[in-house]
C-alpha cells in the first residue's frame, strides 16, 4: 500500500471519541453514585474497574489481532462499547455498572494496542521512515488527537450542565460517542505490512518522538515509581474532589470545568516540557513536587469556586514534570536496548496507580473527605523522599 493512499483521519477520529467517551463515563459515574448516596469505598471499587482489567487484557489480546485483523478487532472492541452504554441507557445499578467497566477494560485491551500498532505500521512506511520531521507529526497529531478528545469532553459537560443540571446526560453523550467510534472504525483500512526493520512504538497512546541528545544513565524503579504516583495523584483526584464538591454543593458542571482546565493545562505542560533538556527536568522535578503537596494541603482547607480554579490549573502544569521525567527516562532505555518492553513497564505501573488509588481514596474518605487530599499529599510527600534519596543515580552526560 502506497503510503499517500493511507487515510489517518478515521485513527485519529476513532482515538478522539474513545477518549471522550472514557472522560465522560469517567466521570458521569462517580459522580452518579455519589448523588445516590452509595458509600465511598464502594464508589471507589467500582470506579476502578476498568483499570483492573486494562492491568491484564493488554497482555492476554496481544496478538488477537495477528487471527482477524487491526480493522476487525478496533470494530469488535468497538462495538463492545457501545454494548456497553447500551446496557447503561437501560440500567445504572451499582453492580451492573462495575461489570460493565471490568468489560470496557477488558476491551481496551485490544483497542489501544491495536491503534498503536497501526500507528507504528505508518511510520515504518517510507514516507514516515526517512524522515523524522515526518514521523513526529505522525506522532503529534495521534497525540493531539486523543488529548482533544478529553478536553473536548470536559469542556462539553461544562456547557451541557450549566443549562441542563442533570448529570445523566452524559451517559447519552457516551452513548453518541460510542455510535460515532463504531462508524470511523468501519471507515480503517488495514496499513500493509512494512520492510523496514524499525518499529515506533508509542508510548501512552503516542506522546510524542523525543529526540536523543544526552547519555542517561539511571535504575529502572525510579522512573517505573514516579509514573505510578501521577496515576495514584490522578485517579485519587478523581474520587476525593467530586465527593468534595457534592459536600459543599457546588453545580455539577464545575467539576467538569476544573477537570478540564487540570486536563488541558497538563497537556499543554507535558507537551512544552517534552521540549527541555533531561538534565533541566530533574532539576526542577522536587520544586515542582511541594507545589504540588502544597496545593493538594490547599485543596484540602479550600471552599472557594475561584481558587479550587486556579488549584486543577497549578496540580495540572506541576504534574506535568511527574510524567516528563519518567516519560523520558523509559524513552532513553528503550533506545539504547533497541527495545519496546519498557514502554509496557511504564503503562502497566500507570494502570497500578490508577487502579489502587480509587480503591484506598475510598476508604480513606471515611475519617474525613479532606483526609483524602492530605492523605494525596503524603503520597506526594513520600515520593518526594524517594526522588531526593534516589536522583543521584539518574546520571546524564550533556
Amino acid at each position: 500500500m502506497e503510503d499517500k493512499k493511507y487515510k489517518i483521519f478515521p485513527v485519529l477520529i476513532l482515538a478522539f471519541f474513545r477518549v471522550a467517551l472514557g472522560v465522560a463515563i469517567g466521570l458521569a459515574i462517580p459522580v452518579y453514585l455519589i448523588s445516590i448516596q452509595l458509600e465511598p469505598e464502594f464508589i471507589g471499587i467500582i470506579t476502578s474497574g476498568t483499570a483492573m482489567a486494562y492491568l491484564f487484557s493488554p497482555l492476554v489480546f496481544r496478538n488477537i489481532h495477528k487471527k482477524l485483523g487491526l480493522k476487525i478487532t478496533l470494530i469488535l472492541s468497538s462495538s463492545g462499547f457501545l454494548l456497553i452504554q447500551i446496557i447503561l441507557q437501560f440500567t445504572l445499578d451499582p453492580l451492573v455498572i462495575y461489570i460493565l467497566l471490568i468489560v470496557d477494560g477488558i476491551f481496551l485491551g485490544f483497542f489501544w494496542p491495536d491503534l498503536m500498532t497501526i500507528i507504528s505500521l505508518i511510520s515504518n512506511q517510507k514516507q514516515y521512515f526517512e524522515s523524522q520531521e515526518k514521523k513526529n507529526k505522525l506522532m503529534k497529531s495521534y497525540s493531539l488527537s486523543w488529548n482533544l478528545g478529553g478536553v473536548f469532553s470536559f469542556i462539553l459537560g461544562t456547557i451541557i450542565l450549566f443549562f441542563i443540571d442533570n448529570n445523566l446526560i452524559m451517559f447519552d453523550f457516551a452513548l453518541i460517542f460510542a455510535i460515532t467510534g463504531v462508524i470511523f472504525a468501519f471507515l480503517i483500512q488495514n496499513p500493509g505490512n512494512t520492510t523496514q526493520s524499525e518499529v515506533i512504538v508509542p508510548l501512552d497512546k503516542g506522546l510524542k518522538c523525543i529526540p536523543i541528545e544526552e547519555e542517561v544513565s539511571f535504575p529502572l524503579y525510579i522512573p517505573l515509581v514516579l509514573i505510578a504516583v501521577y496515576g495514584f495523584l490522578i485517579g485519587g483526584l478523581g474520587l476525593v474532589y467530586p465527593l468534595k464538591s457534592d459536600l459543599l454543593s457546588y453545580a455539577v458542571f464545575t467539576t467538569y470545568l476544573f477537570y478540564s482546565i487540570r486536563l488541558a493545562s497538563q497537556t499543554v505542560a507535558i507537551s512544552k516540557f517534552m521540549d527541555v533538556k533531561l538534565y533541566f527536568v530533574k532539576k526542577i522535578l522536587p520544586y515542582s513536587t511541594i507545589v504540588i503537596i502544597f496545593t493538594l494541603f490547599l485543596m484540602a482547607i479550600n471552599q472557594n469556586l475561584i481558587i479550587f480554579s486556579f488549584l486543577f490549573l497549578i496540580f495540572g502544569t506541576f504534574l506535568a514534570f511527574h510524567y516528563t521525567l519518567s516519560f523520558k527516562l523509559i524513552v532513553f532505555r528503550n533506545a539504547s536496548e533497541n527495545t519496546s518492553k519498557y514502554s509496557a513497564y511504564f503503562e502497566t505501573m500507570i494502570g497500578i496507580g490508577f487502579f489502587f488509588a480509587p480503591i484506598i481514596l475510598g476508604f480513606v474518605v471515611n475519617l474525613g473527605i479532606d483526609i483524602g487530599f492530605l492523605f494525596l499529599a503524603s503520597i506526594s510527600t513520600l515520593s518526594l523522599l524517594f526522588y531526593l534519596l534516589m536522583r543521584k543515580g539518574i546520571k546524564i552526560t550533556r
